[in-house]
């Protein structure tokens, strides 16, 4: 693979799945909301490294998320899988646990990146919300419409009505909109772990330099480039990555928070 992968609604080559993101045509917000609330939970009961075993220990026999029933423990951790992994063994769940330790605030737009790298319909809504004036309204029909020209033909009136209120559940969430019945467009306010997470995200898929910093991932963020590398600096003196900016040139490396396999797969794809 040569060249930057573009971020699209298109789902991410298989080759990236080793590292969390998804090569699947639909993602979690088929049928949930990002559910931040149960990502939180999870957060603070469970350590960094626990495997996904014990996400699934959890949540369907411990019942930690409160579910009613059976069924909806293991829905739960189904959906709570295709949005995030759940597993410290791919890079983007293990970046979200390592960055929001450090600054638990910045879960709801860390959660945002990561699920956006997982859910096609998701990364299609974004081209809506970011064209978007800050204070504008956006009725959840201009969502219903926008799913329904992304993937034409694919879901019946109820599934993108479901489906819109979904995506909008997530992007006010994380900050992009504000308002209950009434969404209007907002910034949300970026944080060091939040850029610092997008940027790792971005970095994984290709994205290098100035590509990366003006990428979508910025804008997921919510920060200007200026503001992007003053975070990465921050989080390069916590041994993150390894930042380097002379003579207009950019160069932010992860690496120091990979695995040898993952370096490794890193240098084959990109």
């Amino acid at each position: 693979m040569s060249g930057p992968i573009i971020i699209s609604e298109k789902p991410f080559p298989a080759v990236l799945e080793p590292l969390g993101f998804s090569p699947r045509r639909s993602g979690g917000h088929m049928a949930r909301s990002m559910m931040l609330a149960e990502l939180t939970t999870l957060i603070g009961l469970l350590p960094a490294n626990a495997p996904l075993s014990d996400y699934q220990q959890a949540i369907e026999a411990d019942n930690a998320l409160g579910k009613p029933t059976f069924s909806s423990r293991r829905n739960s951790f189904r959906h709570l899988i295709d949005l995030y992994g759940l597993d410290p063994g791919l890079a983007l769940f293990r970046g979200l646990r390592l960055f929001c330790a450090a600054d638990p605030a910045s879960l709801p737009l860390v959660a945002l990146v990561c699920s956006f790298c997982r859910d096609p319909q998701l990364r299609h809504s974004f081209t809506l919300i970011d064209s978007l004036r800050a204070g504008e309204v956006l009725p959840r029909v201009t969502m219903e419409q926008h799913l329904d020209a992304g993937f034409p033909d694919r879901f019946s009136d109820a599934m993108k009505k479901s489906l819109a209120q979904n995506v909008n559940t997530t992007w006010t969430a994380a900050g992009h909109l504000v308002g209950r019945t009434v969404k209007r467009r907002a910034m949300p306010k970026p944080t060091l772990a939040s850029s610092v997470y997008a940027m790792f995200a971005g970095w994984l898929a290709g994205l290098r330099g100035d590509f990366l910093l003006h990428s979508v991932f910025g804008r997921l963020a919510a920060a200007e480039p200026a503001q992007i590398i003053a975070h990465l600096a921050s989080g390069s003196g916590r041994g993150w990555l390894r930042l380097r900016s002379a003579g207009g040139i950019t160069e932010i490396d992860f690496s120091p928070i990979l695995t040898d396999r993952e370096t490794q797969l890193l240098h084959v794809t990109h």
